[in-house]
């Protein structure tokens, strides 16, 4: 009877791939010493546990589950694909790639970590990008009981289709995740031209 070999023979989860990717970089499990980490999933930097990013580097678990995305790097060295993850657990997505797979991972991520987070109110687009105090507190209420303190994301509207959600940081300490809504019903003027403003 043959073993069946695993496609993917590296370790799950978000913290033991970036473990392991990093551990390939610094030579320590190649005898080669590659020092590329071409086609292992990591963290991807910017977003939690990842490099330059300022949340997620903790030792310890976190208490609750705390979205992240994997990424790996074809042989070119672009980004190939992404994964939601889990820095508390072993959860991962689906496999993303192509056009909007970074933004489809993060909503995977945040599909595990909170549940119906599609249905939150949106705050009102930020002229400064990081968002006013006074809308947050405005929307915070509606908010399950419990989800701000575990790090809820932001939802605000997308400039465009291919707006990319952000990745929290020291002055952003969650997701701010970019959506396109459907118009409502009355977005039509009388004469039928769509308004400009």
């Amino acid at each position: 009877m043959r073993a069946t070999v695993s496609e993917d023979p590296q370790p799950q989860g978000a913290r033991a791939r970036h473990t392991h990717y990093e551990r390939a970089r610094n030579g320590v499990l190649s005898p080669f010493g590659d020092t590329t980490g071409t086609g292992l999933w990591h963290i991807r930097a910017g977003h939690p546990g990842g490099a330059y990013s300022d949340l997620g580097h903790e030792l310890d678990l976190p208490a609750e589950h705390t979205p992240t995305v994997l990424t790996r790097y074809d042989r070119s060295g672009r980004d190939d694909s992404s994964l939601g993850a889990c820095l508390r657990c072993t959860w991962e997505g689906s496999r993303r790639s192509g056009p909007g797979a970074l933004n489809r991972a993060v909503e995977d991520a945040h599909d595990h970590a909170f549940p119906g987070w599609r249905t939150l109110p949106t705050l009102p687009p930020a002229a400064d990008g990081h968002g006013r105090r006074r809308d947050w507190h405005a929307v915070a209420g509606c908010y399950p009981a419990g989800w701000l303190d575990r790090g809820a994301p932001v939802l605000r509207p997308a400039v465009g289709r291919g707006d990319q959600h952000r990745p929290p940081h020291a002055a952003r300490p969650r997701y701010e995740l970019r959506i396109v809504r459907p118009a409502g019903p009355n977005t039509d003027t009388p004469d039928g031209q769509e308004p400009l403003f």
